[in-house]
């Protein structure tokens, strides 16, 4: 072994002896870059497969590569169960995904589905979906997908939302990204594409049609 190697070895091999006797689990940048941390995905849903072809080229090289399946039945080693998916985001999820332009900049507190009810709003909790009725429209979130979209050892959830009016033929839907989901601390998610619909004419809008369509960069 040359002495270049045995240096590279002896770096992750003291990496690695620090995150346990520490238990500090945050991953150095340079160990990042291995790939050696990444954990699988937890597929929820099989219509994951079908919302991340929509995306740009670069997001979905940022996609686990490695993936597990989910069931209700099975336990995880997520510290935050897919089945809290539905309370979670009734209660701590920014509504500021649906606002364009400088209203998406404005102060998430207070923004949430439990604190800004619809007129006439029921909601109904199936464990990975959450379904939002009102007296006009209907709107869906459903979990996707648990991952470390960054890969910082955080739990990072792919989530579909749509909307569908009940007055006219309009519907839309965003796949949305919500980073470092914790129970407890108001969440906000990352547009990644859309789609309008008005009838059957529909438009997507993912990379800089996006940023056009939202009129702010996301950060990806």
């Amino acid at each position: 072994m040359t002495q270049k190697n045995l240096k590279k070895h002896t770096l992750l091999f003291f990496a690695l002896l620090l995150t346990m006797t520490t238990g500090c689990f945050r991953t150095p940048d340079f160990l990042q870059s291995t790939g050696f941390f990444n954990e699988p995905a937890i597929i929820v849903s099989s219509s994951y497969y079908s919302a991340i072809k929509k995306l740009p080229q670069e997001l979905q090289q940022k996609l686990p590569t490695e993936v597990v399946f989910y069931t209700s039945q099975q336990a995880t080693d997520a510290s935050i169960s897919p089945q809290q998916f539905s309370n979670i985001a009734y209660n701590k999820l920014s509504l500021n995904f649906l606002w364009t332009g400088a209203q998406h900049d404005l102060s998430v507190v207070g923004t949430t589905y439990s604190n800004m009810p619809s007129a006439g709003q029921t909601a109904t909790h199936n464990g990975t979906e959450l379904i939002i009725t009102s007296e006009f429209s209907q709107e869906n979130l459903s979990l996707l997908a648990v991952l470390d979209w960054d890969e910082t050892g955080s739990t990072d959830w792919l989530v579909s939302y749509s909307y569908k009016s009940l007055v006219q033929e309009e519907t839309s839907s965003r796949l949305l990204l919500i980073r470092n989901v914790r129970p407890n601390a108001i969440l906000t998610a990352t547009v990644l594409s859309a789609s309008e619909c008005y009838g059957n004419n529909c438009k997507d809008f993912t990379g800089s049609s996006l940023s056009e369509f939202l009129e702010y960069q996301p950060k990806y």
